[in-house]
């Protein structure tokens, strides 16, 4: 009995030293990975829920490029674009024949830190803490991270799952003060194309009327 006790209590902080490393790892990988990224593209699936538990669920592709350049293109469950020349932000929705515009630096929305994270490739100096979950991952074959923002924002803590074997990001969930969630999941992903800049560019479309502010 007295040696299984020991043995036990000689394993826990072995246990707690590897899930240490696990996590150290982890976010290194993601880390090293965003930094030899120029550009980047996958298809998306977005699922937006509310306070009071109802969700939307729209999708399409994103590209991303350096510095904080970033085009959503939003296919269903209606065409929308949210795009960044990196300086301003654009929100588009044909149907409304209006545009949306506000400074990147006053954008506060959950689509942004995607594009921080590949202009900085730094995440430590993004989020205070970092959290190994054992939790079953939506994904299999991947490990969940949460992490807490430095920034103050209404967002709490964001949730990321990564593939090990390229770290590579394959979903987002970022919770919110309110109780509502917005959640990312990405597939088809592709880095270094050769993406040019100009393809983040805006021209607002003739008739079309332009707000400042993006109330999403």
């Amino acid at each position: 009995m007295f040696f299984f006790l020991a043995l036990l209590l000689a394993l826990v902080p072995t246990q707690a030293s590897t899930k240490g490393q696990q996590l150290n790892d982890l976010v290194d990988g993601v880390e090293r990975s965003f930094a030899r990224m120029n550009d980047f593209d996958a298809d998306f699936v977005q699922i937006d829920q509310n306070p009071l538990n109802r969700k939307h669920e729209a999708s399409g592709h994103l590209y991303l490029m350096r510095p904080r350049k970033m085009r959503w293109e939003y296919k269903k469950p209606e065409e929308e674009l949210f795009v960044s020349d990196g300086k301003t932000v654009y929100f588009y929705v044909p149907a409304d024949k209006q545009v949306s515009k506000e400074p990147v630096k006053e954008a506060f929305d959950d689509r942004m830190p995607l594009a921080f994270l590949l202009g900085r490739s730094n995440l430590r100096s993004e989020f205070t803490q970092f959290e190994l979950l054992n939790t079953k991952p939506f994904l299999e074959g991947t490990m969940v991270v949460r992490m807490y923002p430095k920034r103050k924002t209404d967002i709490n803590d964001v949730v990321m799952e990564v593939d090990p074997a390229n770290y590579q990001i394959r979903r987002l969930l970022l919770s919110h003060s309110d109780g509502s969630q917005r959640e990312f999941y990405f597939s088809n992903t592709r880095t270094n194309t050769g993406t040019k800049g100009d393809f983040f560019d805006f021209k607002v479309p003739a008739g079309v009327q332009v707000v400042q502010g993006i109330g999403q």
